[in-house]
């Protein structure tokens, strides 16, 4: 456990983590000379309107441009480009394999496996695009890790091995002994585990904000500091002005609760991460030395990756769910005190290393657990939506196919199973949002209860287990 006097040892913005932007959005602007993106000022026309400039949005318009580069693109960010999770999330670029149980319930397992393979070879382009755009996102594929933490894990580890290779893929997902995982990264924390070959780490924000340099230079209209307030047809409505346009495409995230056209597809959940001093010794002296991204198998999942200068950056922990976007998703120290205890836990090698920093912010949870994305209803209106907390890899895929549906292209995209699918939809407000911060809290006991070799309550057990009772794919079963 940590020491009393300093339990966490967190330093710097660490306290404060809805104080600043996140570190890898703060590193990226010190390394770029970037052009102005001023707010909108006046009406405008174009052939698209993108609202949301993250990965959805700005994927979505670079595939368009890719597809007729004669369209009248226009973005319009309420913040800055990476402002949201884009520019704040975990930077794993991962596959599918590990989500085969969920996708062959909703689609079956031929579809399933097609979708998996679309997500790999979207982790595959994040790479090529850095290169032929000459973008410097730390892209690295060194695959990904699952570790046991539990004894409640052995069965689901094992479950999803033998998942992967009944659907034909199991040189994808493959079992690891607890020597094998040791070798990759030797934590007392990890018994056993799994290794998926689809992972890459990115930093996040730099991708970000490469991709809105390539959108300005092939002519897209960015407007950064731009609120939409609604959406009349196609049209988006701002305080300062409108855009005209004949097709319309949000991809707005967490945000999404706010819009009436996507708040009973989800749930707006906060994920918090901590980053540490660099330690490149610390890591080496473990073993971590192959750029794995690593997780282990709670449903409250806890994520971590190194950085290049050897620091280790450890998502997960508590974290909120509410009905409103507000400050308490970005200024929550119970979520950062969590996740750092989540750390050390793992990683007590590390105990005098100092955490020097943590953030946190909304992600859009679906019922699925899975994201989708297509037209809504029959309109000119697209969406990309519920990634929980998984986006890097599917917002390429999901840019792709709504630009393929925008433009009419007839191609292997659009025929994706999560294309203009019909997922769950949740309880009304407030219903959804007190279920889902009670749920949630329910999950993180239990499974703290288990890593600790505790029985979780009995009461504790059911709530947790009430989304999968309701027919969603969230939680324990």
């Amino acid at each position: 456990m940590p020491d009393a006097a300093h339990p966490l040892n967190l330093t710097g913005h660490a306290l404060s983590p809805g104080a600043q932007r996140s570190w890898w959005l703060r590193e990226a602007l010190d390394h770029e000379d970037a052009r102005p993106c001023p707010p909108l000022a006046a009406d405008a026309k174009a052939d698209v309107v993108v609202v949301g400039g993250g990965f959805s949005g700005l994927w979505t318009a670079y595939f368009l441009t890719e597809r007729d580069p004669n369209l009248g693109v226009v973005v319009l960010e309420q913040d800055i480009c990476g402002g949201g999770p884009s520019g704040r999330n975990g930077g794993f670029a991962s596959g599918w394999w590990d989500e085969l149980h969920g996708l062959i319930t909703l689609y079956g397992r031929d579809e399933a496996v097609k979708a998996c393979r679309a997500i790999s070879s979207s982790i595959t382009a994040l790479g090529e695009f850095c290169k032929r755009h000459d973008i410097d996102a730390w892209f690295r594929r060194g695959g990904y890790m699952y570790a046991i933490t539990a004894g409640a894990h052995e069965k689901l580890c094992e479950d999803m091995v033998t998942l992967a290779r009944d659907a034909g893929a199991a040189d994808e997902l493959r079992e690891l002994t607890a020597a094998e995982v040791k070798a990759r990264c030797s934590s007392p924390a990890f018994r056993g585990g799994a290794f998926m070959r689809d992972g890459a780490s990115v930093q996040p924000a730099r991708l970000i904000r490469g991709l809105r340099r390539v959108l300005l230079e092939r002519g897209v209209v960015i407007h950064e500091g731009t609120q939409v307030t609604r959406l009349d047809g196609s049209t988006a409505v701002t305080p300062a002005g409108r855009v005209r346009a004949q097709h319309a495409v949000l991809g707005v995230n967490a945000w999404g609760v706010g819009w009436p056209q996507l708040n009973q597809r989800l749930v707006a959940w906060s994920s918090y991460i901590v980053l540490t001093a660099p330690a490149p010794g610390r890591i080496k002296e473990i073993g971590w030395t192959g750029g794995e991204l690593i997780s282990d198998f709670r449903t409250s999942l806890r994520y971590f990756r190194t950085t290049p200068d050897g620091r280790i950056a450890f998502g997960g922990g508590g974290g909120r769910a509410r009905r409103t976007i507000d400050a308490m998703f970005t200024n929550d120290m119970r979520a950062v005190k969590e996740t750092a205890e989540g750390f050390r836990l793992m990683f007590p090698s590390f105990a005098d290393v100092p955490i020097e920093d943590g953030w946190g912010g909304p992600i859009d949870v679906s019922a699925t657990h899975l994201p989708t994305f297509g037209r809504l209803g029959l309109g000119n209106v697209y969406y990309a939506a519920g990634y929980t907390g998984n986006g890097v890899a599917p917002t390429h895929l999901a840019g792709q196919a709504i630009a393929d549906l925008i433009t009419g292209a007839d191609t292997d995209a659009v025929r994706l199973p999560m294309v203009n699918a019909r997922p769950p939809r949740f309880p009304p407000e407030p219903l959804r949002s007190w279920g889902a911060a009670v749920v949630r809290r329910a999950m993180i006991a239990k499974e703290t209860a288990e890593e600790r070799g505790r029985e979780p309550g009995f009461l504790v057990s059911q709530l947790a287990r009430t989304p999968r009772r309701m027919g969603y794919l969230l939680g324990p079963d």
